[in-house]
């Protein structure tokens, strides 16, 4: 009886461990990614442990689990006819931890409310980290994070660069894109847990401001692919929660002056973003297929006319792309086609023509089928749709997590 109480006990521990570090996930990513990666593994570990413990797997059952191992046994498939077998085999065989991953999360880990509060506010204050930081670079030009590595590891300073910002992270891209996946869902949140507290439109009026100031930083971090992203988030989001007619006109109206005080900015950061985001973009648009996006583009598409079923392999348009018979014209026995970042930059073919190659075309849906083939992009269309179903129909499996509990 000891011996089953100090086994239960330990599987508690852990349990609250573990759930601990799955809700510190998005600020560890800021400084770690393998620290998050070695979270993940553990997480799924210790969601499989117990799931064989109680013999519970009600989670094999759900249609996206289903879906996503097929596209798992894809991936390995396709890494037998990759131009890099190796490359490609050991990306697809670790790519399981995400599957169960994303099931410990739905059935155990945020299946309840302590664990969902924790989540929001260690985020919540991921979000407020990251924007002191590119405050901080905006009107001092440094990041503490970067003088804090020259310090303690005589590590390199690093900085967003020309108009940009990156904060605590060495790429500023990175510093949009974490404020552009994270600020809606934990305003959401924020919101259903003040939308019962007094006074409410004081309370939202604030939770408004602070998603104006993580607008006016994803802008200034120059990462148009962020600032897309926040702006058609914003539409979705807005058309399906606030469904009345009154907080919409409110909601709208708030964003509405924030974004023209930013649009007036007129630091110089500020300037090289408006020509980043807008003449450039337009430009880009209108000479799409000669632009460095078009390019990529063209490349990713030559690799699936090459290899249309099962493609060339996981992450391996990096190493396809520099290959003659994907290069476009005048690149090719250049070696221009090559990232720039390695150094083969050649400034007179620049003139003349875009790149050709880097670590993937920047389009989710052009990589899935230059790398995975055609049957590979359905299938992840196929896993989106189901996603989608499974997130309005708002299943509830407390009852799951419960059970496992009492059992553990």
């Amino acid at each position: 009886m000891n011996q089953q109480k100090i086994i239960k006990k330990s599987i508690l521990i852990t349990s609250e461990i573990l759930s601990w570090c799955v809700c510190l996930i998005p600020a560890i990513l800021i400084f770690s990614n393998s620290i998050a990666d070695i979270i993940v593994v553990l997480a799924s570990v210790f969601f499989i442990f117990l799931s064989s413990k109680n013999n519970n797997w009600l989670w094999l059952k759900e249609p996206w689990f289903k879906i996503s191992v097929v596209i798992y046994l894809w991936l390995i498939t396709t890494s037998f006819f990759a131009y890099n077998e190796e490359l490609a085999l050991s990306r697809s065989v670790s790519w399981i931890r995400f599957i169960i991953f994303a099931a410990s999360l739905q059935y155990f880990f945020l299946n309840n409310k302590k664990n969902i509060n924790r989540l929001i506010f260690s985020t919540l204050i991921a979000l407020v980290y990251i924007i002191i930081e590119m405050s901080i670079e905006k009107f001092f030009g440094f990041s503490f994070y970067s003088e804090l590595r020259e310090l303690l590891l005589n590590a390199d300073k690093f900085h967003g660069g020309p108009g940009r910002l990156s904060g605590p992270f060495k790429d500023a891209p990175k510093s949009g894109i974490f404020l552009a996946y994270f600020i809606f869902p934990i305003m959401f949140g924020l919101i259903e847990k003040i939308k019962n507290k007094k006074p409410y439109y004081v309370l939202l009026t604030l939770l408004l401001s602070f998603l104006i100031i993580n607008f006016y930083f994803v802008y200034e971090s120059g990462h148009r692919t962020s600032i897309l992203s926040v702006f058609i988030s914003f539409l979705i989001l807005t058309s399906y929660f606030f469904w009345n007619r009154r907080r919409i006109i409110f909601f709208t109206t708030i964003v509405f002056f924030g974004g023209l005080v930013l649009y007036s900015s007129d630091s110089d950061i500020t300037k090289a973003s408006k020509h980043n985001m807008f003449h450039k973009s337009i430009g880009e648009i209108k000479n799409y297929p000669d632009s460095a996006y078009g390019a990529l583009s063209i490349t990713a598409f030559k690799m699936f006319k090459e290899n249309p079923i099962f493609g060339i392999g996981l992450k391996n348009y990096r190493v396809a792309c520099e290959r003659d018979e994907f290069l476009s014209k005048g690149h090719v026995g250049t070696g221009y086609g090559v990232s720039p970042w390695k150094g083969h930059y050649n400034q007179g073919l620049k003139k003349h023509y875009e790149p050709t190659c880097s670590s993937h075309p920047h389009n989710l849906y052009l990589t899935w089928l230059a790398e995975t083939g055609l049957i590979g992009l359905l299938l992840f269309i196929f896993l989106i749709i189901i996603l989608c179903k499974k997130t309005f129909k708002n299943d509830d499996k407390t009852k799951f997590r419960n059970e496992m509990e009492m059992r553990s």
